[in-house]
């Protein structure tokens, strides 16, 4: 006890870890260590252990250009297109699809590497393919985007009772830091649903869990509305605990801001608020990408 005291009374206290550092694994069991276990009951864990960076303007692309890449097709099949015109996000999305394919499922291995493309392929690309919006009527795009984190291997088979689904995961420091970084900045604060920190770190939370046990995905093809593989059937008399965990996912007014929405032809995509401060918006984003499909499809088309 007196040498965990005077550990807590050093500067390793303060001290926390990137996301995309490369010992993270060893910065988060250091982080953990100082920082003892709080009891399994108390549903507020901990804190983030991951630095407070300064985050990036939020990117937004203007739909009337993404349309030009492949007409008449719905937009997760071009955030995927898109992908795939992209070595390193095409890289990192083969080598989950591989590890998550229904004859090679190993659900541990799936799960490192859809963690491995959520923290390295770039954000426009991730965010697209995880977040693309679809009409209600189009089944055919929501099963596309349900289907991007590989559910069918990288979830149970059953789903679990939720506080089970918990304490497997705050066994693992990398699972129990990402729930502390997303109840860290997807907490509402009040009963209007004033977020507790800035809106980009709470979509960059809820990525950082998919690939740990606590994977949340959409619940159907038709709507955007998103929960955890998970039951709160056989609680007992911690019901009440398990909804709250449950209903951290489903009926979060921080998160639910950056679910998508139905799109028309004349919108923007931004994984941000809409109702903001429009000075603080960013114009239309086009990347350069476009530019060189569109010659590539011409080109290959006049051959």
């Amino acid at each position: 006890m007196e040498a965990a005291q005077q550990l807590r009374n050093s500067s390793l206290m303060s001290c926390t870890c990137h996301r995309r550092m490369k010992n993270q694994a060893t910065c988060l069991n250091i982080y953990w260590t100082i920082h003892p276990a709080r009891s399994l009951g108390d549903y507020e864990l901990d804190v983030s252990p991951y630095e407070d960076t300064v985050t990036r303007k939020p990117w937004k692309m203007n739909l009337s250009k993404l349309n030009m890449l492949i007409p008449d097709s719905d937009l997760c099949l071009k955030f995927a297109m898109l992908c795939t015109l992209n070595d390193k996000c095409d890289r990192l999305r083969k080598a989950y699809g591989e590890a998550c394919s229904g004859s090679r499922c190993q659900r541990h291995t799936c799960q490192r590497q859809l963690r491995a493309f959520f923290e390295k392929a770039s954000e426009p690309h991730s965010q697209g393919l995880l977040l693309c919006p679809c009409a209600p009527t189009d089944q055919g795009c929501g099963q596309r985007r349900r289907n991007t984190i590989a559910p069918s291997c990288a979830l149970p088979p059953e789903a679990p009772n939720c506080l089970e689904l918990r304490h497997v995961c705050v066994s693992d420091p990398l699972c129990r830091s990402r729930l502390a970084d997303f109840q860290t900045h997807c907490h509402p604060m009040d009963i209007l649903g004033t977020c507790a920190t800035e809106e980009s770190r709470c979509l960059r939370a809820y990525m950082g869990l998919i690939g740990t046990a606590l994977t949340p995905n959409f619940v159907s093809n038709i709507n955007a509305s998103v929960a955890l593989s998970c039951t709160c059937r056989g609680s007992g008399n911690l019901q009440e605990e398990c909804e709250r965990l449950e209903e951290s996912f489903s009926h979060n007014p921080c998160l639910s801001e950056y679910l998508p929405s139905a799109p028309s032809p004349s919108d923007s995509i931004s994984f941000f608020p809409q109702n903001k401060n429009p000075a603080l918006r960013l114009q239309p984003w086009v990347p350069t990408l476009f530019s060189c499909t569109l010659t590539l499809i011409l080109l290959l088309s006049l051959w």
